[in-house]
Formats: C-alpha cells, structure tokens, sequence
C-alpha cells in the first residue's frame, strides 16, 4: 500500500473512541513492525497525544525530556512534538462497575503523607503530566486542548489530587468526561449526581480555557470547574 493510503488509515483508527486496552496494544506494536510504520505513528501520536494508562505518564515524561532514545530518534530528538503536539488525552477505563458513590477514605503515612497506593494512577499521571508543560511550555508550545476521560470512577480519582494550580497556560479548550457502565445501580448514580463535596479548585486557575466540556460531574463540582474557568466562552455539559 502507499504510504500516503496508510497515514490516512492510522490517522482515522487513532481519532477513534478506542478502549484504553486496544490503544495501549496499537501504540506498543506500532513500534515494532516496520521503520516506515512506526515514523507514520509518531507523527499522528505527536500530534495528538493519548495517554491511555497511568504507567505509561511515565514513558511519556521520557518523551518529553528526551530519555526515551527510540521516541527521540523518531521525534527527531523532541522537535516532532514540540512542533506538532496540538491536544493530550488522558483515559482511565474501569471494567467494574462502581458499588457506591463514595470511595473508601485515602490513606496517609505515619508522617502524615498521602499514600499514592491509595489513589488513582491516572489522577497522579495527569497531575506529573500538566505540572511538567506547566513547569516547561517549551514541550509543548501549540497544545491547545486537554481531555480527561474516566469510565467507572468516582471523581475523587481526578481531583483528590488535581487541583489544575499548574494548568499550562497555553491550553484553550478543556474537557472532563465521566461516564458509568450502563448497568450501574440507579441508586448510585443518583448518590453521585447529589454529592454536593467540594474539590477544591482555585478560582481563576485556569483562565485561558475559553471552551468548557464537561460531562458526568456535580452541580457543585461545576461550579467549581466554571469558577476556575473564568473566561470560558463556550460551554457543554451533560
């Protein structure tokens, strides 16, 4: 096949709703068929960042700092990604339906400490991730859009330990989709609706974003999101 016919198809698959699992297959194998295949998902990964488990944040800061030597070799030593980078996406997709709208309290240390083992690996990779771009925009200059997803969770898996303070100031567009399994019990998903619990966002700490997605929160955690969103200019919710 011509290349030009299979970037066209890669670029397709990869916009498509995707379970973590398949995209997380796609990305690992997708390195290992052919030169010409692996340099065609760099540039459609460059442009479109997914981050599709918490452990591979890790492997993406890697990226970022160019220690990662075969993504350099492709990124041409991080100019691909710098150039070319435009959204990032988080996923964290949960095959157990939630049993109750309250999750069992987080956990500390004897010094008083968080314990990461008690909180969502996404939560944390997206904390590293948008503290990294905010600490150092020269990674990704162009990003412009930013999306979590959670399927089966509940919001404490986001914002226990985000609180966007470090939000890259050059993102425009933010979404936050939460989603539940079909056959989770009514009585939960009303819980949830009605949980009226702060999280904790800082008003105005996000002051760029002018378009607003959000889908599954609480009233009260809205509010909270369009606080920190002061400037928003076009808003969606469910």
């Amino acid at each position: 096949l011509p290349v030009e016919l299979i970037e066209l198809v890669m670029d397709e698959f990869w916009t498509q709703p995707l379970s973590s699992r398949d995209r997380a297959v796609f990305m690992k194998s997708s390195l290992g068929v052919s030169k010409t295949w692996a340099a065609l998902y760099v540039r459609i990964f460059c442009q479109d960042v997914h981050i599709p488990t918490g452990g591979f944040a890790l492997k993406f800061l890697s990226i970022l700092r160019q220690e990662s030597p075969l993504y350099n070799y492709y990124t041409r030593g991080g100019i691909l990604l710098s150039q070319k980078c435009r959204s990032i996406s988080f996923q964290s997709d949960n095959d157990k339906i939630v049993e109750a709208p309250i999750a069992p309290p987080l956990s500390y240390s004897s010094g008083g400490r968080l314990d990461l083992a008690s909180e969502s690996p996404m939560g944390i990779a997206i904390y590293a991730i948008l503290r990294a771009i905010y600490f150092s925009p020269f990674f990704a200059p162009n990003l412009r859009r930013i999306s979590i997803h959670f399927s089966n969770a509940v919001m404490r898996d986001l914002f226990s330990r985000n609180k966007f303070i470090g939000f890259p100031t050059q993102v425009t567009e933010l979404e936050i989709d939460f989603t539940y399994d079909p056959r989770t019990p009514t009585e939960v998903l009303d819980a949830i609706a009605d949980n009226e619990d702060a999280i904790g966002l800082v008003p105005g700490s996000m002051k760029n974003v002018r378009k607003l997605h959000a889908v599954g929160l609480t009233q009260a955690a809205l509010d909270e999101l369009l606080m920190a969103c002061p400037r928003w200019e076009e808003l969606e919710v469910e």
